[in-house]
């Protein structure tokens, strides 16, 4: 029962940093990927199974929210949280340089996804260029990225908050 409240917690906060907070903290229209973040730490501390529920539930929620293709998002979080939890095993997911590298290679496999499913269907790409890196786009990876190791820490911490008071 404790794991179960811990990640509905988890995915209220997720969906308020990414849907809501999100206008607040940007600059010039770029902000993390705070929901890419939240799926690779699932995958990365708990496995494939639960990064891959997690990354189903936040891109299902996103989908609700946005007019793209339904289930884009849904399809890539799923795949993006199985291969975060291929590493569970593999890495330190304590260190900064694997955070790092395994949130950039996600966003690598997201943008590389959602332009392969754009270019598949472009009726529903609103105006998405598929395979097209702009700059604005390099600038949302790198925000992603750089915020990461911050992230994690506070993800960290709020887990173990979590063990001690829930």
């Amino acid at each position: 029962m404790r794991r179960f409240i811990y990640y509905i917690l988890f995915y209220a906060l997720c969906c308020l940093l990414q849907f809501f907070f999100g206008q607040y903290i940007n600059i010039r229209g770029v902000f993390p990927n705070f929901i890419l973040i939240a799926v690779v730490y699932i995958g990365l501390t708990r496995g494939k199974l639960s990064g891959e529920m997690m990354g189903f539930m936040l891109g299902l929620t996103w989908d609700a929210f946005s007019t793209d293709v339904f289930g884009v998002r849904a399809i890539m979080f799923t795949i993006i949280g199985y291969f975060a939890g291929m590493m569970n095993k593999s890495f330190n997911k304590d260190q900064a340089f694997t955070q790092i590298v395994v949130v950039f290679l996600s966003s690598m496999i997201y943008w590389i996804g959602f332009s392969l499913i754009y270019y598949i269907l472009p009726e529903g790409s609103g105006g998405y260029t598929p395979f097209m890196i702009t700059m604005r786009g390099s600038l949302k990876i790198a925000a992603t990225v750089l915020i990461a190791p911050v992230a994690f820490y506070l993800l960290d911490a709020i887990l173990k908050f979590g063990r001690k008071h829930i």
